[in-house]
């Protein structure tokens, strides 16, 4: 399905950011969003850049689609949207990650159809459709593959469908382990400093903990006065870190630091409507060129689970250890109720996906 043009939805002029700083009177960041179609879909999921290309991809879970976006190399605006088939409609194509060991490559993963494919998305032709380089059947009787990433010669990919993480090597598929998991795994991530893996189990409320050298595993429950529901898990700033979705009834705008030995700090959002956010993803604010990476982590709040729940994004200053928030700033997705789902950070701007609108979002304007 084409879209040369993407169409736009909501307003260039949304509710502005607003800034929560100790003291602070200052006028608020001038910032907007706007929203992008993509082609029709019941889910739309997961979101990555290609490095070095104007370009990102969206995988659109119903109908196995994947939709190139084309962005402008300036200002990032998406300028042309086009969608693909990457499989029958009921395979499920769900996770995304650029690949380090094939450059301009992509793994995916057929949630429905048990596979991980490698895939070259063909950046450098936008109106061409991706290419299938590689399938991979996921072994030892796992189902559901959800979420998947490369470290070197092995994909960590979480099993929704049998409760289970596998660790494949994806140069000798043979070659692998399963690891079991409460219900359901959704992230997983490296620890930069052990190297043990970590995984958020959205209906256990508990986070597995996989070392991956001895293959002992250990389960942490969240505790139940800081909220449940742990969905995004990513590393970064030399810890691994997660958000809290909270229940039908409420978020508590609530997200965690998992240091080298497997303890957990917890930080709260302090304005209003960040102390009740239903968090489902996070991601860290990227190296722009001229300037050292600033201690950013952005949040994305959202309806999923409730709707009284806003969709929204945000963005938490912290000081430069990391350990203490200076400031934080809210930014109301123009379409509300569209269980916002997945944050890609670029240079100047974030992309959001939006889960049953077919939408992505775009926040945009100067950086301090």
């Amino acid at each position: 399905m084409a879209g040369a043009l993407p169409g736009t939805r909501g307003s260039a002029a949304a509710e502005p950011a607003r800034r929560a700083g100790p003291g602070s009177e200052e006028a608020p960041p001038q910032r907007s969003v706007v929203e992008y179609e993509l082609p029709p879909a019941e889910e739309t999921h997961e979101i990555v850049k290609i490095p070095g290309k104007p370009m990102a991809l969206v995988s659109q879970m119903s109908n196995s689609h994947l939709v190139k976006l084309r962005l402008d190399p300036r200002t990032e605006r998406v300028t042309g949207v086009k969608a693909f088939a990457l499989g029958p409609k009921d395979a499920m194509l769900h996770g995304l990650a650029v690949s380090e060991r094939h450059p301009g490559r992509i793994w995916a993963t057929h949630e429905g159809g048990n596979r991980l494919l490698l895939v070259d998305p063909r950046a450098d032709e936008p109106d061409a459709a991706p290419r299938v380089e590689r399938e991979i059947a996921v072994p030892g009787g796992g189902r559901g593959p959800h979420y998947v990433n490369e470290y070197g010669d092995t994909l960590w990919v979480t099993l929704k469908g049998s409760d289970q993480v596998l660790a494949l090597d994806h140069t000798r598929p043979e070659r692998f382990r399963l690891f079991e998991a409460k219900p359901h795994p959704i992230f997983a991530a490296r620890h930069p400093g052990s190297g043990d893996f970590y995984v958020s189990q959205d209906s256990a409320s508990t986070i597995l903990r996989i070392d991956p050298r001895s293959g002992r595993t250990t389960q942490t429950p969240v505790p139940a006065e800081r909220g449940s529901t742990p969905v995004g898990l990513i590393s970064g700033a030399g810890a691994v870190w997660l958000v809290l979705l909270g229940t039908e009834e409420t978020g508590t705008g609530t997200f965690g630091r998992i240091d080298e030995d497997g303890g957990i700090a917890w930080y709260r959002l302090r304005e209003t409507r960040g102390r009740s956010a239903s968090l489902l993803h996070l991601a860290f604010e990227p190296q722009a060129a001229g300037r050292g990476r600033e201690p950013v982590l952005w949040l994305l709040a959202s309806s999923i689970v409730s709707d009284d729940a806003r969709d929204q994004i945000i963005r938490v200053r912290f000081d430069a250890s990391w350990n203490r928030i200076v400031e934080e700033e809210y930014a109301a997705l123009p379409t509300q109720m569209c269980k916002a789902h997945r944050l890609l950070p670029l240079t100047n701007s974030v992309l959001a996906t939006e889960l049953t609108t077919f939408t992505v979002a775009q926040l945009t304007g100067a950086r301090d």
